[in-house]
């Protein structure tokens, strides 16, 4: 593609910090081809922060030593919880929120402000209060949507 089309193919793994070491060695080897003049393909690699740490061990040290950019998401502080719930409601096309001062504190709690945990008990908590009817999620909705995670 580089060659004939002109084009470089951008290749993304989810889930990366389930990879096998030799799958490491071979997207090292791939890096490596055509080195000095056109890269043959961006990698994007996404995981859990251990993914870091397995890239830093002396056998993977050579595809670490290749990467060029770096970036670790950290946990949402608590005061980040309300408004990135607000946010994904509206890029679903809700606008507004209907998660108490509290319900917000629970959140925070019990995801330690990892944004997928917040994603999922925040969807688990809408859900069950749609089932109750509530106009308001509370704590204790939190709290009973947090034994369905």
């Amino acid at each position: 593609m580089v060659t004939n089309n002109k084009k470089i193919p951008v290749i993304i793994f989810d889930e990366a910090h389930l990879l096998k070491n030799e799958n490491f060695t071979e997207l090292q080897i791939i890096s490596n081809f055509n080195m000095d003049s056109a890269d043959p393909a961006f990698f994007i690699l996404a995981g859990q922060p251990h993914l870091g740490d397995r890239l830093m061990r002396p056998i993977l040290k050579p595809f670490y030593q290749r990467i060029s950019l770096k970036y670790h998401l950290p946990p949402l502080q608590k005061d980040e919880i309300q408004p990135f719930i607000e946010h994904q409601l509206k890029i679903k096309g809700y606008h507004q929120s209907s998660f108490s001062d509290n319900a917000i504190e629970a959140i925070f709690k019990n995801t330690a402000g990892v944004p997928r945990l917040v994603a999922a008990l925040a969807l688990n908590t809408m859900t069950l209060g749609m089932t109750q009817k509530a106009q308001t999620l509370t704590e204790e909705h939190v709290f009973q949507a947090t034994h369905e995670l």
